[in-house]
């Protein structure tokens, strides 16, 4: 009996997967049935307006937008209370930002990404959403960096250095430009969010987080849980991948 509990429960969880997949494709004006058989649309509705979108050539784009827009990936309207202000950091394309808006139509949502070859496409697929798109990275304090870019765009990462020509915004700015609360912090720099971790203050000022972590340096999913309970959030689920993973997070103190 057990062993019949626990298939029936699975076929359940693997339907409602398939329904919420549904359900998110049409919010966004798309018919998804299955992954294999999707297609990257030429346009999506959101918040009453038909997006064109644009994208390089790159498989990654795909799983991307699957990822942020059709399976929810970062949770939108799922474990979060009233959201009316938004930080995207690591925008790439704006496939995050554009679900954002079509499940929050009345949000302040702010773009960060400093690659300069996908700012074209963000601002384009951004456009008329009244999203604000920033061609800067974050970090623990203004300056400047370069970027490391030999590959697909959504793994492309910023380093130090003496002659950077990308600009970088303090987090705490980033925080009071959108107004001085954040109340759902999007996370997806490729390592820089080790260096945005060692902020404290800044994070009380943030009430939700949903967070691609990355490994590259040895770093362990221990030191993430313990970064986030030192900044006084709780983990609400965590997703593992080789070297990288999803962390959702909730803040237990108050923000200011």
């Amino acid at each position: 009996m057990p062993g019949i509990f626990h298939t029936v429960r699975r076929a359940g969880n693997t339907l409602r997967r398939k329904w919420e997949c549904f359900a998110n494709g049409l919010r966004f004006g798309l018919i998804y049935s299955r992954t294999r058989w999707f297609k990257m649309p030429g346009s999506v509705r959101a918040a009453g307006k038909t997006v064109s979108l644009q994208y390089p050539p790159e498989t990654g784009v795909r799983s991307d937008f699957i990822g942020c827009v059709i399976s929810n990936e970062y949770g939108l309207h799922r474990k979060l209370p009233e959201v009316r202000t938004i930080i995207d950091i690591g925008a790439n394309v704006g496939f995050f930002s554009l679900a954002a808006r079509g499940h929050y139509p009345h949000a302040t949502i702010h773009a960060y990404e400093p690659n300069p070859r996908v700012l074209p496409f963000l601002s384009s697929n951004l456009s008329k959403l009244d999203i604000g798109v920033y061609p800067e990275a974050v970090g623990a304090s203004n300056g400047f960096v370069s970027m490391l870019d030999a590959g697909p765009s959504n793994q492309a990462q910023t380093c130090s250095s003496d002659h950077g020509e990308i600009a970088v915004i303090a987090f705490d700015r980033a925080i009071q430009r959108i107004g001085g609360q954040v109340d759902l912090l999007k996370l997806d720099c490729e390592g820089a969010e080790w260096d945005l971790l060692q902020l404290p203050e800044c994070w009380k000022h943030i009430r939700n987080l949903r967070m691609e972590y990355h490994l590259f340096h040895g770093e362990t999913f221990a030191q993430v849980e313990e970064a986030l309970r030192r900044l006084g959030f709780a983990i609400i689920l965590a997703k593992h991948d080789l070297g990288f993973g999803m962390v959702w997070a909730t803040q237990s103190r108050q923000p200011r």
